[in-house]
Order: structure tokens, then sequence, then C-alpha cells
């Protein structure tokens, strides 16, 4: 009986996890806003209690913040954690690309191409932010993954919530998507040119709007 207790608690605290996490990243919550624990709890047809647990996993992640007057708060950012996040972003970037350009296959390219495809009909039928992210994370995993090193995908897993979390933020700006995917089709005729060096410079500038579109959003910043 103790165990099995002990299995629904674990169930129902990563459940909650789970979609307080997936609400924080998707933008239902967004940087700064209280998280009402009953009103979570009603919502998941959990009691208070994997919600706080929750909640406190989310803290050590760095996805919320609790405040003395608050609560839970989704956690807003310094001007230095939007910078240093992009810093990071830049040196992975230029670690994979050669790797990219020596080693993706025709079939690579061709996913890459309907990836673009779907992510042009999710944006002229006003797909929604949710697809419409998942469309753009799949661009840059398709690209990891045509890099062909183990250790640098595993490394990247450690950092995909974060990763989801600042492209959600940027395409959150409108016509962000469209420009995101114009950028896109440039990296792909990059590669197809192998040119190493024109296709870090399109990727440092896809960043560079990404990042200055988050620092503009108003309420980001702390």
């Amino acid at each position: 009986m103790v165990n099995k207790g002990k299995k629904e608690s674990n169930a129902l605290r990563f459940k909650a996890y789970k979609a307080i996490k997936e609400k924080i990243i998707y933008l239902d919550f967004k940087p700064g806003e209280k998280i009402f624990e009953n009103e979570l709890a009603k919502t998941l047809n959990v009691s208070r209690t994997p919600v706080r647990e929750a909640l406190l996993m989310l803290e050590h992640e760095k996805l919320v913040a609790c405040t003395d007057s608050l609560g839970f708060i989704v956690r807003r950012f310094s001007a230095k954690d939007i910078e240093e996040y992009f810093a990071l972003r830049k040196a992975i970037e230029d670690f994979v690309i050669p790797l990219v350009v020596e080693k993706i296959t025709k079939e690579e390219i061709a996913n890459l191409k309907a990836n673009i495809a779907e992510g042009k009909r999710l944006i002229g039928h006003g797909g929604d932010i949710r697809a419409i992210i998942r469309c753009e994370s799949e661009f840059h995993e398709l690209l990891y993954r045509a890099a062909k090193s183990d250790i640098l995908y595993d490394t990247i897993l450690g950092l995909v919530d974060r990763f989801q979390w600042f492209r959600a933020l940027a395409l959150s700006v409108p016509e962000a998507a469209g420009s995101s995917l114009s950028h896109h089709k440039k990296i792909i005729d990059l590669i197809k040119k192998n040119d190493i060096e024109g296709f870090k410079q399109m990727m440092h500038v896809h960043l560079d709007e990404a990042r200055r579109r988050i620092i503009a959003l108003p309420g980001i910043l702390l």
C-alpha cells in the first residue's frame, strides 16, 4: 500500500510538473505572471500538494520564482540573462554549422525543406502559436541531428526547454514567424552552397533578431 501510494503521489506530481511547464514554455503563463495554485489544482484535477511540489521543481529549474508578496510567479529575466543565453546559442551554432555543412545528407536537406513548407502552411492558415513553435524547433533539431555529434546532441537535450521558451517569446511578436521562416530558407541555400561563413552570419542575424524581440517585450525584464 505504501509503495502504491508513493507511486500515485509521484505520478500526480509529474502530471502537474509537465502541465505547468508546458503552460510556461508556450506562454499560457507569461513572465512575471502570478501562478494561482488552487486554480491549477482544480484545472488539473489534483490536490494542491502535487501542484506545490511541481512548482518547487520548476523553481529549481529557474522557470518560476517564489516571492514573499506574490507567491510563485513565472520567472522574469535580467538583461544579462538574455545576453548570456544568446551568447551560448551563438557558441553552439558556430560549433554545429561546420559539422552540418560537412555531414548533411540530401534526405536531411529534403526534411528541412519539408519543415519550411509546413511552417509556411501554418502561417498562411493562421496556425496556433504552439504548432508554429514546434515547427520552428523541429527545424533546429534537424540541423543538430545533421551534425551527427552524439555529445553535442546530448548536451543540447539538457537545454531544450529553455530553447523552446525563448523561441516562444521571440515568436510571440507579430510577423516574427514569417521573418524566421525567411531566415530558414536562406540557411538551406547556404548549406547547399557549402558556405560555412555565410551560414554563421545568417544564424547570427537570426539569433540577434530574436534577442531584440525578446528584450522589447513588455514586462519581460526585471
